[in-house]
C-alpha cells in the first residue's frame, strides 16, 4: 500500500508516491502521513513545495574561497553579523584576501583599529585570536588542491584552525553549492530527534558528522535535496515559536527517565541489633 503527495503552487504541480505511513525511511524513522507533523512524509511534501516556489536557484556566494574563509572566521560566537561584516569589509579591502603573505602581526593591527558600525566606534574583541587563525588559514587557503570538492573540501578544511565541521561545511555550501554536506543547527537537532533521525544524546556541536551521516541518508531515501530539506525544517521552527516550543516540551517530557537504583533490602531486626551494639 503506498500514499500520494499531491503539491500545487503558482510555479507548477507534482505527485509523488511514496510508501504507506506506517513503513520505515530508515530504522527509527517512518513515513507517516503528509499532514502529520513532524513525519518524514510531511518535510517531504513541504520540501517538494519549496523547492517549486523558488524562483531562482540555491543561492552561491560571489566571494571567492579565501574570501569565504575569512568571513565565517571574522564571526561566529562573541562576535555580532554587523561586527563581523565591518571587519571583513575592511580586511577585504586591504587585500587580506587577496594574496597569502599578509602576517599575523599585520591583520592583528587592522583588527585593533575601531570598527565603523552604523554610526558608532567599536572594538573587535577578538582580534588577536582572528588575526592568529587567518596568518595561518589564509596561506593554506591559497594551496588547496584544485581536485578537493564538497565533502572532501570540507574535510580539508575542518584540519585548519578555528573550522569544525559545521563552519567547514557552511564555507563549503556557500561557496560551491555542495550537497554532499549537511548545514545542521539547533532546529534541525530538534526535528530530527522527535522523529528518531538523532539520538537524544546527540549535540551539533559533539556529534556533528555521526548526524550529518543520519540526515544526508534520509535526503537521499526521500529524493530530496538537503539544502531544501534543511531550509523548510529551519524556517518553520523560525516563523513558529510555538512549534518550536512544542518540539522543545515534547523532547523534555518523552526524556527517557534513570532507572531507579534497587532498593536495598531491609535488615531483619537481628541483624540491625548486632550492628548496633558492641
Amino acid at each position: 500500500m503506498t500514499q500520494i503527495l499531491a503539491i500545487l503552487t503558482r510555479h507548477g504541480s507534482l505527485q509523488r508516491e511514496i510508501p504507506a505511513p506506517d513503513q520505515p525511511v530508515m530504522p527509527g524513522v517512518r513515513w507517516g502521513h503528509a499532514d502529520e507533523f513532524p513525519a518524514a512524509a510531511y518535510w517531504l511534501q513541504r520540501a517538494l513545495t519549496w523547492r517549486l516556489e523558488q524562483d531562482t536557484p540555491i543561492y552561491r556566494s560571489s566571494r571567492t574561497l579565501a574570501e569565504e574563509v575569512g568571513a565565517w572566521l571574522l564571526g561566529g560566537q562573541g562576535v555580532t553579523a554587523a561586527v563581523a561584516q565591518a571587519a571583513f569589509e575592511r580586511l577585504r579591502g586591504l587585500g587580506a584576501f587577496a594574496q597569502a603573505g599578509v602576517t599575523e602581526a599585520q591583520v592583528l593591527d587592522w583588527l585593533s583599529e575601531p570598527l565603523t558600525v552604523g554610526d558608532q566606534q567599536v572594538t573587535y574583541r577578538l582580534a588577536a585570536q582572528r588575526a592568529k587563525y587567518l596568518s595561518i588559514t589564509l596561506p593554506a587557503i591559497f594551496d588547496v588542491p584544485a581536485t578537493l570538492q564538497g565533502r572532501e573540501l570540507r574535510d580539508w578544511l575542518m584540519a585548519l584552525p578555528g573550522l569544525g565541521p559545521k563552519s567547514a561545511s557552511g564555507i563549503v555550501r556557500k561557496w560551491s553549492g555542495a550537497t554532499d554536506v549537511a548545514l545542521l543547527d539547533n532546529y534541525v537537532l530538534r526535528v530530527g530527534q522527535v522523529m528518531g533521525l538523532f539520538g537524544r544524546k546527540l549535540t551539533v556541536e559533539r556529534h556533528y558528522l555521526e548526524m550529518e551521516a543520519r540526515f544526508l541518508q534520509l535526503s537521499k531515501v526521500m529524493s530530496v535535496a538537503p539544502p531544501d530539506l534543511e531550509a523548510v525544517m529551519a524556517l518553520e521552527l523560525i516563523r513558529s515559536p510555538e512549534t518550536a516550543r512544542f518540539l522543545a516540551d515534547y523532547l523534555k517530557a518523552t526524556e527517557p527517565q534513570p532507572q531507579a537504583a534497587p532498593a536495598r533490602r531491609a535488615q531483619a531486626p537481628e541483624q540491625l541489633s548486632l550492628v548496633f551494639t558492641g
